[in-house]
Order: C-alpha cells, then sequence, then structure tokens
C-alpha cells in the first residue's frame, strides 16, 4: 500500500479536513451538520487520531467504510495498532492517554478494528482550487513534499510525521516545499494556527466541555480560504 494517497478535484461538492477526533463520533457529526455537510458529494478528511479519548472510537472508525471519509494515521491510531500486534508497550501509559477502551476489548474485536486501521495511509494529497493540499498527523519529516513516499521506508520518519512537536513549539515558519499547503493537527491549540504553509487545526474538539474546545472544519474547496 502507498504511504501517501492522492486525490483528484472534487467537482461535485466541498472538501473539508477535521483536526483530531479522538473517539467523538457525536461532536463531529454536529460540526458536519453545522456546514450542511451533503454525504453523496462532500468529502471529509481528518488529520487522523481518531481514537482514545472518547467513547465512541468504534463509530468513528466505522466512518472509513462510508466513502466520503478520509483519514490519514495519527499516533494514537497507530497506539493501538502497535498495541494489538506487538504487545510489548506500557499499558498503564496506554490508558492514561484514552487506551483503556481498546485494551479491554476481546482480541477477536482489536483485530477488526486494527484491520481498519492500518489502512489508513501516512499522508493525503488533494487536488484543489487553493493547489495541492498535503496532510498528514504532526508534520512533514522532510523538506521536499515529492520525497515523502520515498522518506515513509523509514519507521523513524513515519513517526515523526505522526509525532512531532517542534515546529509547533519552535512556531517555525519555514514552508514545507513542494506543496501548496499543509494540514495538520496532533498539537491542540485554542484557535487555528498557521506557520508559514503549514496550518495547525486541532482545536480540542475532543477536549471535555468545560475547555470550550470546537472542531474546525477548513474548507480547503473554497477558492482562496487558504
Amino acid at each position: 500500500m502507498a504511504y501517501v494517497h492522492k486525490f483528484d478535484l472534487n467537482r461535485a461538492g466541498r472538501d473539508f479536513v477535521v483536526g483530531d477526533i479522538h473517539g467523538h463520533y457525536t461532536k463531529l457529526m454536529q460540526a458536519l451538520e453545522a456546514v450542511t455537510f451533503d454525504t453523496d458529494k462532500d468529502r471529509l478528511f481528518s488529520v487522523g487520531d481518531l481514537v482514545d479519548r472518547g467513547t465512541e472510537n468504534e463509530q468513528v472508525i466505522n466512518l472509513i467504510d462510508t466513502g466520503w471519509f478520509f483519514p490519514v494515521c495519527g499516533n494514537h491510531d497507530d497506539y493501538a495498532i502497535r498495541y494489538h500486534r506487538i504487545g510489548r508497550m506500557d499499558e498503564g501509559n496506554y490508558r492514561l492517554n484514552g487506551g483503556g477502551w481498546f485494551i479491554e476489548k476481546d482480541p477477536d474485536d482489536r483485530e477488526l478494528l486494527v484491520a481498519r486501521l492500518e489502512l489508513l495511509p501516512m499522508a493525503i494529497e488533494v487536488a484543489t482550487a487553493n493547489g495541492r493540499i498535503g496532510i498528514v498527523h504532526a508534520d512533514v519529516p522532510c523538506r521536499h513534499w515529492s520525497d515523502l513516499e520515498r522518506c515513509f521506508d523509514s519507521k523513524a520518519q513515519r513517526q515523526r510525521a505522526m509525532w512531532a512537536r517542534d515546529r509547533f513549539e519552535r512556531k517555525d515558519v519555514t514552508r514545507v516545499a513542494g506543496i501548496d499547503h499543509v494540514i495538520v493537527g496532533h498539537n491542540c491549540h485554542p484557535t487555528m494556527m498557521t506557520l508559514g504553509n503549514v496550518h495547525h487545526i486541532d482545536t480540542g474538539g475532543w477536549l471535555p466541555d468545560e475547555y470550550k474546545g470546537y472542531f474546525t472544519l477548513l474548507e480547503i474547496s473554497k477558492p482562496g480560504l487558504l
């Protein structure tokens, strides 16, 4: 399977990208309703982290089969895969980070979920009116977007794409070459933050209500939005 999945221009409807979901299916559906999302012609791309921390993890995973929902693999999705496939993990830390729902599942049920998570690409590229849009979970681990497929042959680079925080923490405005815009999640912030041509859109839709987080639905198909 290719590490980077590519999508042609959506000539029928709109394209959105959503931040980290973390098992909050109901809140996501409410956000989609607010933008009158049309499942017959609109597409929803996701920066990953479909699971953990929320209570509706399986409902979110089920969206993979809808034909309109297209996520990349986040570090929490990878955590579930590695827990099931490898098993040599710090179970206490996984529980602390929201993995208890998965740990407590029957192994056969875990297998069904992991088999679907393993289909997720490391990155997505979408043709839009705003140029080519790249989507990864945390950061692009190489200088030029066109090097990604080769770069992802390295496990260390795949991990960096899912875990890196240094661009966000340093407020690094260096542009990723070879792509017009990149959209990422992983680092939660009260509002969307743009650094160079990298847009950080995890605005905490998965947080408890008292934190007043919300799902950012970035409409990448609207000309001039980025």
